[in-house]
């Protein structure tokens, strides 16, 4: 028997990663235009506008108003980690979660089961691996 672990990262993930690398290219201190994003990157522009709200909930980035407006990230790119990025976009990062199985009551092994150590690990080795790369890490290779 072969056992496939699937794991996907969701487009909007993609795309986000994407557009935050264009934007941390540009000059920090000036924000700079969604739709110049969604050019250069070939991301749908009012489809990116929805994902962009996500991250400026997250505080990721932070928008200004006005004509000259636009987008600008928070922090520093070696601040944000692909971990914060993908919690903002799909809203968690763990592949498998036996405490939302047990509060949800969809495991009726979950009080006594031999695999749970086994699935916080994983979580542990996924959540560690998204924190140990940062949007700075991208900045050298995209451009």
């Amino acid at each position: 028997m072969i056992m496939e672990v699937i794991m996907k990262i969701s487009i909007d993930t993609d795309y986000c990663l994407r557009a935050l690398q264009e934007l941390a290219y540009q000059d920090r201190d000036n924000p700079y235009s969604i739709l110049k994003i969604a050019t250069k990157r070939k991301i749908p522009h009012k489809y990116l506008e929805k994902l962009f709200r996500r991250l400026r909930i997250a505080g990721i980035v932070k928008s200004v108003k006005g004509r000259k407006g636009g987008y600008m990230l928070t922090r520093n790119p070696d601040k944000i980690t692909t971990r914060d990025i993908i919690k903002a976009v799909d809203g968690r990062t763990n592949i498998h979660n036996c405490n939302d199985r047990k509060t949800e009551k969809l495991c009726e092994f979950v009080d006594d089961c031999s695999f749970t150590g086994f699935w916080d690990d994983f979580n542990t080795h996924i959540n560690n691996f998204l924190d140990s790369y940062s949007l700075e890490d991208f900045l050298e290779k995209g451009k």
